[in-house]
């Protein structure tokens, strides 16, 4: 709870509801020094670990969206596709964004202001909590890991 109120002082999210369903397990692991607790989800727009580049290709597209299976919904002909018109199927046409998050899915620099990164939090501006059809969110890991690629510039390496 201290976290989404954290979420709220800082203005990641406008308002807290009820989670939609379980969240993610603590990693065992962590790419810097020290693994991040949820309060560090508080906050907004800085690179949670400088001494890690996130890779989108390592990182992200075969990291992040495959563990969560993202793109079997948002991919092409997937079924997600057809209601939002996400397609993550690549860097390209995740960065055309959607029907209703449009450009803004990414915000270079500014990940609390991309509806990515409000899409995966407790309380999405619009629709369900993302991945809709998984029995776990983000970990508190994946979920700085997405922040800090976008804080570093959301770039195609």
């Amino acid at each position: 709870m201290l976290a989404a109120v954290a979420l709220v002082a800082t203005g990641c999210i406008k308002s807290i509801g009820p989670d939609v369903g379980p969240a993610g397990t603590a990693p065992t692991t962590c790419q810097g020094a020290a693994c991040p607790d949820a309060a560090m989800l508080g906050s907004c727009d800085v690179d949670h670990d400088p001494a890690h580049d996130v890779s989108f290709s390592t990182d992200i597209m075969n990291g992040i969206f495959v563990r969560y299976k993202c793109k079997s919904c948002h991919s092409g002909g997937g079924a997600g596709k057809q209601d939002g018109k996400l397609d993550m199927a690549s860097y390209t046409t995740l960065r055309i964004g959607g029907a209703k998050g449009g450009t803004n899915v990414i915000l270079n620099g500014q990940p609390c202001e991309s509806v990515i990164v409000q899409k995966v939090s407790p309380t999405p501006p619009f629709g369900l909590r993302m991945p809709r059809d998984s029995s776990t969110f983000l970990t508190t890991l994946d979920d700085l890991l997405l922040r800090d690629w976008i804080f570093e510039g959301a770039r195609d390496n």
